[in-house]
């Protein structure tokens, strides 16, 4: 479908007529956001395009919630609403344009949403996959297939592995799409509603993991937010690249965590999932305000 006929389409299936009809296919079900980075107003995109919406797109985002949801904290996200749909926002990696202008953006509208953190990566990192974007949209799928799944996600092995295969890879990346400094996070979560969850120590693929490495990355994140942020830090993991395993959730159990975000789904019950391996959608930075409300209304269900 070309852009066009997919903003019509948008446009129709957005609208509250259509909305009437289908609103009944989310009610009492629950949709938690998946953000990564923000590229501020007036900054050119950069690293993996897919993972940075415009800061005025997500404005316009969230417009569209405050006036068809409710919005949670994600730690309240399975109590009783008032009929509306009721969704949670999140953001994974805490790239400074998402705890900078995303938050300020949040605060104007007084919505409340949560950081995941690499506590291992903070202080201006460049991810592995911005950096062998360099210049185009993403990794390509052979490249990402064997840095997540072969070398586990692990940065410095996959930056190693790039180095020694010539594969072409830069840092030269903009302040927005690095990681934020400690004292950024703290002034975020200052805003009422901001808190910071895990998304591991060092980003790697839990799923690759024995669950003794496993607990290493979880504990320790965990331990680190939790001196350092409080009540400010709850007990949720984002599974970095959205994968889970089975030896995952029993050590998230152990270690007290109350749930566990996957990267892929949307609308789901209460309890219609384990606690950990919770589905979430994944906002990419081509959704536009109208196909987001779409899917609020129920005339979309991805």
């Amino acid at each position: 479908m070309n852009s066009f006929l997919k903003r019509r389409a948008e446009r129709v299936l957005s609208s509250n007529a259509f909305g009437r009809v289908t609103r009944h296919r989310v009610r009492g079900k629950r949709l938690i956001l998946a953000y990564h980075g923000i590229v501020p107003d007036g900054e050119a995109p950069a690293g993996e395009r897919a993972l940075f919406i415009r800061q005025r797109d997500f404005a316009a985002h969230l417009d569209v919630l405050a006036e068809v949801a409710d919005v949670a904290p994600l730690d309240e996200i399975d109590e009783i609403g008032d009929g509306r749909p009721r969704v949670a926002i999140t953001f994974d990696d805490a790239y400074r344009g998402a705890v900078r202008e995303g938050v300020r953006e949040l605060a104007n509208h007084r919505m409340p949403a949560t950081i995941f953190v690499v506590p291992g990566r903070l202080n201006n990192h460049v991810f592995w996959w911005d950096a062998l974007s360099h210049g185009a949209p993403e990794p390509s799928p052979a490249v990402r297939e064997h840095a997540i799944l072969t070398l586990g996600g692990i940065d410095e092995g996959v930056r190693a592995w790039a180095s020694s295969s010539s594969t072409p890879s830069s840092d030269a990346l903009p302040d927005f799409s690095r990681t934020a400094t400690v004292d950024e996070l703290v002034e975020a979560t200052e805003h009422e509603g901001i808190t910071v969850g895990s998304h591991t120590w060092s980003h790697a693929n839990l799923a690759s993991l024995s669950a003794e490495d496993i607990a290493a990355e979880v504990v320790r994140s965990r331990d680190w937010l939790t001196a350092r942020f409080a009540d400010r830090a709850i007990l949720w993991l984002a599974y970095p690249y959205g994968l889970d395993s089975a030896s995952a959730h029993l050590v998230l159990a152990d270690a007290s965590y109350r749930g566990a975000l996957r990267i892929v789904g949307g609308w789901h019950g209460p309890h219609e999932f384990s606690p950990f391996s919770r589905p979430r959608l994944n906002v990419p930075a081509g959704l536009s305000a109208d196909g987001l409300r779409s899917r609020l209304l129920g005339a979309v269900l991805a």
